[in-house]
């Protein structure tokens, strides 16, 4: 018998070996909560929640390890509802017996617990679960915290700086969580790959100032993420950000292409780079200098003008557009 404190509250933990089959998964782990959501099951059953669970990576590789290691290193921690023990702590471990347990039910049909008991209250259950995983082992995904956050925050209804305290996170990533996986609710996506898009998304503060005024950039945006049009995370931040950040008539006029669906990101992008305000352009005469003065380059290109009139041509085009370029800036 082992003890825990959660808050001021000091409370008894029971050890002991339980029947699999007699756990149920919890709905609140964002490993299983994250899942449903990805595929749009809200109200799920358990032999629902047990099928999406055992197809996930984490849990083959979980099967493969407690297989390997002959039962489960650390024990399942369950919490006493009724008449029923749900597995508060461990909800992949427990998808992987049910795995092994299909092959062999004698072997794998009981495994060790720690018993909490029927009296600690759900928000005691948020701060014990929260404090493992978002401080201590900070083994979930940043969009499995965002959302377990984000639950919380809706069946407590408390403030953001309760649940910072509560899990012992800072309030801004507190706030930042909640407010980015709730725009990916609100706008009916919460497949995790996107998690990255948004966070980039909603947090830029050049694009914020666009979203204020032209509420349709969101479903814009929004579709282009969850068709694939926007092909990287970062192209939110270091394209769609640096227009937005520019704030001069060009980019304004750029900014309401992308908004009006005229344009996309990368075409955006490209010509918001030829007014010369993205900084890029020293780097990019830098990049060519170095090609030009390569000594593999130019072993390359002088094999390749041999009897190739084309390459003599455009060196001689590149030399009378710099030496025009030159005369200009040197002026």
């Amino acid at each position: 018998m082992g003890k825990i404190t959660i808050g001021r509250n000091e409370y008894k933990v029971e050890e002991c070996t339980m029947f699999q089959q007699e756990i149920l998964f919890w709905t609140e782990n964002p490993r299983v909560y994250s899942v449903l959501r990805e595929n749009g099951n809200d109200n799920p059953s358990q032999s629902e929640i047990e099928a999406l669970m055992k197809t996930t990576e984490n849990v083959k590789e979980l099967k493969v390890q407690i297989e390997q290691n002959g039962g489960l290193i650390e024990p399942l921690t369950v919490v006493q509802r009724g008449d029923d023990y749900v597995a508060i702590e461990g909800n992949s471990r427990l998808a992987a017996y049910r795995i092994l347990a299909d092959g062999n039910p004698t072997k794998w049909s009981k495994l060790p617990v720690n018993v909490l008991p029927e009296t600690i209250t759900d928000t005691e259950l948020f701060i014990y679960v929260g404090t493992i995983h978002l401080v201590k082992k900070k083994d979930w995904t940043v969009f499995e915290q965002a959302a377990y956050v984000y639950r919380q925050m809706e069946l407590q209804k408390c403030p953001y700086s309760t649940l910072a305290k509560q899990v012992g996170l800072t309030g801004p990533t507190v706030k930042k969580y909640i407010d980015v996986y709730k725009f990916m609710v609100d706008n009916n996506d919460t497949v995790q790959s996107h998690w990255n898009y948004y966070e980039q998304y909603v947090t830029n503060k050049g694009i914020k100032s666009y979203r204020d005024k032209f509420p349709e950039m969101d479903k814009r945006i929004v579709g282009q993420i969850k068709t694939g049009e926007i092909k990287q995370a970062k192209d939110i931040r270091d394209k769609l950000g640096k227009i937005a950040k520019a704030s001069d008539k060009t980019s304004n006029r750029i900014m309401r292409d992308v908004i009006d669906g005229k344009t996309d990101i990368d075409e955006a992008y490209i010509r918001f780079e030829a007014t010369g305000k993205s900084g890029n352009n020293y780097a990019k005469l830098k990049e060519f200098r170095s090609l030009m003065t390569s000594n593999e380059f130019k072993v390359a290109l002088k094999a390749e003008a041999v009897g190739n009139n084309t390459i003599l041509f455009e060196l001689k085009k590149i030399k009378k557009e710099i030496d025009k370029m030159v005369r200009e800036l040197d002026m």
